[in-house]
């Protein structure tokens, strides 16, 4: 008489396990690619806005970010932290720019505010590498440009 295999009990919870991660994985990737989409989309709007250069200029303006990064101060990346739309029309965005100048590095944190005409610099913080931050003067608008 042929000897009948058993299955283990383990093997069962194994398979179960094995579906539910996979399909937690596909479902974080969909979520992750979303967020991203939405990122991208904001962080293109900010660079044809020209927001990041609000940012840039009104610390450039301001001695104390002038004293310990020198000026003219060049960016390089955007990285949204957070984007609150309060309605169609406007909402706020906080965005770290990564800046260069002639005496160091560092990153701006900006807090800006948007209508459907302007955007406006509502905080910045100077955070220089190898230093304590320090809060800048913020002000100032740019207009916001109709989509595409």
């Amino acid at each position: 008489m042929p000897s009948r295999r058993v299955d283990s009990p383990w093997q069962s919870w194994m398979v179960a396990a094995a579906l539910v991660l996979g399909g937690l994985g596909c479902f974080a990737t969909g979520v992750s690619w979303v967020s991203r989409s939405l990122f991208q989309d904001i962080e293109q709007t900010l660079r044809r806005d020209d927001v990041h250069r609000l940012a840039l200029r009104t610390a450039e303006a301001t001695p104390l970010a002038t004293e310990r990064l020198g000026t003219p101060l060049t960016s390089s990346f955007i990285t949204l932290r957070s984007h609150d739309a309060t309605d169609r029309r406007g909402g706020q965005v906080d965005f770290d720019l990564t800046v260069q100048g002639p005496k160091g590095r560092g990153v701006l944190e900006a807090q800006v505010v948007y209508t459907s005409e302007t955007w406006t610099l509502r905080r910045l913080v100077l955070r220089p590498e190898g230093g304590d931050s320090v809060e800048l003067p913020a002000g100032g608008s740019t207009p916001a440009l109709p989509a595409d």
